[in-house]
């Protein structure tokens, strides 16, 4: 069967599922301002695979500054997704907040050619999860993986075959950016990206519940 694509409605398959413990959850201040649904989630794989030619053109820059007398202009602020671990700890203390059990890697059918899609963090004994897509799973899902006509939604895909009534929100790491500096600045991207995967997964949850996911 098919990819059907909904705005928002993504199974599972129990068997593969692993518990996640209370110890992965992570620690940071979580600033709740509204629903993630009036939050930007803007695809940002392009910022990511432009990364080195920005460096390059920068350093260019800085030694035709430094052949002119100049002084060499201050290096980009690199950024960077909130890694995978982080993100599910993130994830999984907003499942629990809302009475959920999280569990990890199930692994359900998806898109027309049957692909594996691995789900990051999963509701147990329900059909729901959500799947963090790195520029790693973007790569490996090719032409399978939905692409955003609006960059403000969450994409919600349903399974196929047997899982066809799976319901997977897929977000994306690029739009949970964080710089590589260290101190205050580091802190405030931090936080910043932490709290939108937070408001994000929260979001998703309630529209599990609104719309009776199984």
């Amino acid at each position: 069967m098919g990819l059907r694509r909904l705005r928002w409605s993504g199974g599972l398959h129990d068997a593969e599922a692993e518990g996640v413990g209370a110890h992965v959850d992570g620690s940071e201040t979580s600033h709740e301002e509204k629903l993630a649904g009036t939050v930007p989630h803007r695809l940002a794989f392009g910022a990511v695979f432009g990364r080195s030619v920005w460096l390059s053109l920068a350093a260019v820059a800085a030694v035709a500054a430094v052949a002119c007398g100049g002084a060499p202009p201050n290096a980009p602020t690199i950024l960077r997704p909130i890694d995978e671990p982080h993100a599910v700890a993130i994830m999984a203390r907003v499942f629990r907040q809302l009475g959920l059990e999280p569990v990890r890697h199930r692994v359900i059918k998806f898109g027309a050619n049957g692909t594996d899609l691995v789900l990051d963090i999963a509701a147990k004994e329900r059909r729901f999860g959500i799947a963090y897509i790195t520029w790693q799973d973007a790569d490996k899902l090719g032409d399978e993986l939905p692409k955003r006509r609006d960059p403000d939604a969450i994409i919600v895909v349903r399974g196929s075959g047997e899982d066809d009534d799976a319901h997977v929100a897929l977000l994306f790491a690029a739009d949970y950016m964080q710089d590589d500096l260290s101190g205050e600045q580091h802190t405030a991207t931090a936080i910043a990206a932490q709290n939108k995967l937070e408001l994000a997964t929260r979001d998703i949850l309630r529209r599990a519940e609104h719309e009776n996911w199984p």
